[in-house]
């Protein structure tokens, strides 16, 4: 293989990079959810992608949500969880405003 041609392989590491660097990344924050004692409300949301929901917790940890999950999440809810565990809980504002518990969810 001559020097000039190696340029046609340059999108495929671009290509192997990004798909690293994105699955780098989602491991580290699937882990840090892991190892972290959670007791927080969920401040803010975004679908931008449109197939996924993005809810956002005081402490500026994310949680990814797919619609098919059924998990009726919503912006000022409660979200518990204890370490080195993937299963969370979520409590939800009653009629007289005192959280009550919504369900357990498991990542």
């Amino acid at each position: 293989m001559k020097f000039k041609h190696s340029w046609r392989f340059y999108p495929l590491l671009l290509i192997f990079g990004v798909f690293f660097y994105f699955h780098i990344t989602g491991k580290r924050k699937r882990m840090e959810f892991y190892e972290r004692a959670i007791n927080e409300k969920i401040i803010d949301s975004s679908d931008w992608q449109k197939r996924t929901i993005t809810y956002y917790l005081e402490s500026g940890l994310e949680i990814n949500y797919t619609p098919v999950d059924h998990w009726n999440i919503h912006v000022g809810d409660s979200l518990v969880k204890t370490v080195n565990t993937k299963v969370f809980t979520i409590y939800k504002k009653n009629t007289q405003g005192v959280y009550v518990r919504y369900g357990s969810f498991d990542l």
